[in-house]
């Protein structure tokens, strides 16, 4: 288990080298570079020397190729970069981002789950009911709704009609873990929705296939109760399939971060990599990028270990 473990994450080293080009000469490719962006909001006459001084500092003067591995070097050794915009190293800028963007991703994994399953579960053993079409019309609400609109409409209703829960910012968790938890249930809420709605579909459907089987057919001929038989007999079979989407939805999970964070003035992840964009700051959306990538290779390992603890066969192979 050790062995294959080690080996997903040697073959992780391409994935993240290709990301890191792909990002390096997208960024490039944009109009314009920091340093533009930054003279254009000093409000005051900066000569064209000062612009090369600077450029020649932060090394934009240079060759692509030259920026590149000048860049990769430095990440090698553990240096993400500076940040053309704060001024500041970049791992400072991304460290205390990161725990934000976690809490609320996973907290809207949990959400999603807990919902989803047992609904998923209860549509399978319902097939073409009228519980069946109430649960499949849901996940395509779910689905439908953009995050945008999800998260507006629960600020509206629980924060400012309810007022049960704050309508934005964030509380860190070692400060105050029940106004963290608070402040987090909501932009979770919003992940949780299309999250629920993809991991539902996933679960009637596999469900409903391993129902079907003989072993289940002969489990109930032999006076077993129904949900007896879906936790002792289909559950770790059926379970597969919806592991793999929630290794999956990990980058669903960041992606709405983008726009969550937005929305409910979260200081994670993803607001950080809109604020980045719009700067062109450079060292600290390859940062990100690369942050996302690596956290969804980890997030597809950890499935492929679930795998190997859910189906003994596997574990064998």
């Amino acid at each position: 288990m050790i062995q294959f473990a080690i080996r997903r994450l040697l073959a992780t080293v391409p994935v993240l080298f290709l990301t890191s080009v792909i990002v390096f000469l997208l960024m490039r490719l944009l109009p314009s570079d920091p340093i533009e962006l930054l003279v254009e909001r000093a409000f005051t006459e900066v000569s064209d020397e000062l612009i090369a001084t600077l450029r020649a500092k932060h090394g934009l003067d240079r060759p692509l190729y030259t920026q590149y591995f000048i860049w990769l070097g430095n990440l090698l050794t553990g240096d993400l970069g500076w940040s053309y915009l704060n001024n500041q190293p970049v791992w400072d800028i991304i460290r205390p981002r990161i725990l934000p963007t976690v809490q609320i991703g996973l907290l809207g994994l949990v959400f999603a789950a807990l919902v989803a399953i047992p609904v998923g579960v209860f549509a399978a053993i319902n097939p073409r009911s009228w519980k069946d079409w109430i649960s499949t019309a849901g996940a395509l609400i779910g689905a439908a709704m953009p995050y945008f609109l999800t998260g507006g409409l629960l600020i509206y209703v629980v924060a400012l009609h309810l007022r049960w829960l704050p309508a934005s910012g964030y509380v860190p968790l070692w400060t105050d873990p029940v106004s963290s938890l608070r402040s987090s249930i909501l932009p979770a809420l919003t992940l949780s929705f299309v999250l629920a709605a993809v991991i539902m579909r996933q679960t009637r459907s596999s469900f409903v296939e391993v129902l079907q089987h003989a072993y289940i057919r002969t489990a109930r001929a032999k006076g077993l109760a129904m949900w007896s038989v879906i936790v002792a007999h289909a559950f770790k079979n059926a379970i597969l399939p919806v592991v793999t989407v929630l290794g999956i939805e990990l980058g669903s999970v960041f992606s709405g971060a983008i726009i969550t964070e937005t929305i409910f003035a979260i200081p994670g992840i993803g607001r950080l990599l809109v604020d980045s964009i719009l700067a062109r700051d450079y060292s600290t959306i390859q940062a990100v990028v690369l942050f996302i990538t690596f956290a969804v290779v980890v997030a597809n390992l950890l499935v492929d270990l679930a795998y190997a603890w859910l189906d003994p066969r596997i574990r064998r192979s």
